[in-house]
This record gives structure tokens, sequence and C-alpha cells, in this order.
């Protein structure tokens, strides 16, 4: 059975006779989310005057006139740090060789130290909250033990899977828990205390959407429109001639700010369906 692609699913939202497809979309909302909770002062001023974070990144690690390439490189492991992954993710992940993974990630936190700082504070708390203190000193003596060994070779990765089962061991079925700036409560499992930072940036761009919908439902003009809110972005449909304007308008409603990070959004009119901006993708 072919499976169909995310562009063939989206030309099934089809306007009504008359009417367009039009979306808002937050920008970057992940990448701002962290830079906010990290207090991450280059990304929150890139932010402020509009600029891309994923060339924040690529120019921080490869200097102004990076490649295509690079700039790829640079939207990687942006995701994979505000996902909670690691050098080993990169390679796993999108093939890119150990070694360089490693200095990669380096350099990474070096560019942006707040990030880092946040992480390992956050991930530190969790073990706190989920583990004795003779657990906690245990679980960092083997989690030494288990990055004392190559990952891209085979007996690396054996001997990294010993000392994973160990770590296991000790923290099955013990859980750690973090607050969001919204007050929501998030469980972490302790075998796994770095997804804690995926949990809050998630959480917390999920919570912004959400007042956004709610502020989007207190305007008589563009509640009527709205048809349904895909993870970061507001799909709605309106009269083709007014179907940039309401764009336009959902997006100045959904723009808010975030711990001093602007959070915009933009619009666009993709046409008779969703997927028809995505025509020559299909």
């Amino acid at each position: 059975m072919k499976l169909l692609g995310p562009a063939t699913v989206r030309r099934c939202f089809i306007a009504d006779p008359g009417m367009s497809i039009f979306t808002a979309d937050y920008d970057q909302i992940e990448l701002r989310v962290i830079a906010g909770l990290a207090g991450e002062q280059s990304m929150i001023d890139a932010a402020k005057r509009g600029e891309s974070l994923h060339k924040l990144a690529a120019t921080r690690l490869f200097g102004e006139d990076y490649s295509p390439d690079q700039y790829t490189s640079s939207k990687n492991i942006n995701f994979t740090f505000a996902f909670g992954g690691s050098a080993g993710t990169m390679t796993e992940r999108y093939g890119i060789p150990y070694a360089e993974a490693v200095k990669l990630v380096a350099d990474y936190k070096q560019s942006f130290p707040a990030l880092t700082s946040f992480a390992r504070r956050e991930q530190e708390a969790i073990l706190r909250s989920a583990l004795s203190s003779e657990e906690y000193k245990i679980y960092k003596i083997l989690l030494q033990r288990m990055f004392a060994f190559r990952n891209d070779t085979q007996e690396g990765k054996a001997a990294r899977k010993a000392v994973q089962l160990e770590i296991k061991r000790l923290c099955y079925r013990k859980i750690g828990y973090a607050t969001t700036p919204f007050g929501r409560r998030l469980i972490v499992d302790a075998e796994k205390p770095y997804t804690v930072v995926n949990y809050k940036v998630q959480s917390s761009a999920a919570d912004i959407m959400k007042r956004g919908l709610l502020d989007l439902r207190k305007d008589p003009e563009l509640w009527p429109t709205v048809l349904l809110v895909i993870h970061d972005e507001a799909l709605g449909q309106g009269p083709k001639k007014k179907a940039q304007y309401l764009a336009d308008r959902y997006a100045e409603v959904m723009t808010t700010e975030f711990m001093g990070v602007p959070i915009t959004a933009s619009g666009k009119v993709y046409g008779r369906s969703w997927g028809h901006g995505y025509l020559q993708k299909v």
C-alpha cells in the first residue's frame, strides 16, 4: 500500500465554492520559545530584528559565507538541540559522520552558551527530583562511563548499550517533574532526562497556539472563517478577494510575546485547497 505524502493529504482540504484556503503559521516558534526559556540573548535579539534563527546559527558556526549544505547542518542542529538530541542523534537522523557531529555540537554549545546551561539545568532538575541522592551519584558515574566509549564503532556502540542497560535498570519506573511558564506540570522519564527540553518547548509552543486560537475566537470577523489548527498553524477559508486580508489578520491577531521574545505569525493564501501551495511537490 502506497502511503500518501503530506502534500497529497493537504489537497483533500478543499475550499467551498468561491472561497480560498489560507493559513497563519508561527515563525520558527520552537526556536523562539527555547530562546526565551534559556534567555539566549543573541537569539532573542535576532528574533526582535525579524531575522531567521537558522541563518544566525549558520553565521555563528560557519561564518557569513556559509554554503547551502552548511545552512542545512545549522537547521539540523537547531532542531536537534531544541528536541533534546545529541551528536549521536545527528549521526543517526541525518547521516552526519560522528566525529563531524561531535565538533558541530561542541561549536554550537560554545556559540549559544545560555542554551547549553538551560539544557543542563533542566536535566539536572529532573534527575534530582526522580532519584535519591545515592542513585543520582551512581547515575552520574554510569553516564561518565558511557560517554567514554565511541559512538561510531561496533565495539563502542556495544559498550554504550551495556552501560545504558545499567542506567535503564537504575531509572526503571522513576519519574521527575518540570513546570512550564504556563504552569503546566510535565512528567519526564528519569531514563531520558534530556527530553525535558523538548517537552518544555513543545508544551509552551502548544499553549501559545491555544492562546492564539482563543484570540481568533474573540474576533467576530475571523472566528467564522476558522477551520482547524495544525500544530503551530491556523487554517481558514474566506472569499477569494478577501483571503489575503484574512490571512494577514490571522497573523496579526496570533502574534504575541513569550518571555521577552516576539512570537510572530505569517499569513499565506493557498487557493482552492490547502495543498495548492505544494503542487510542485506532489
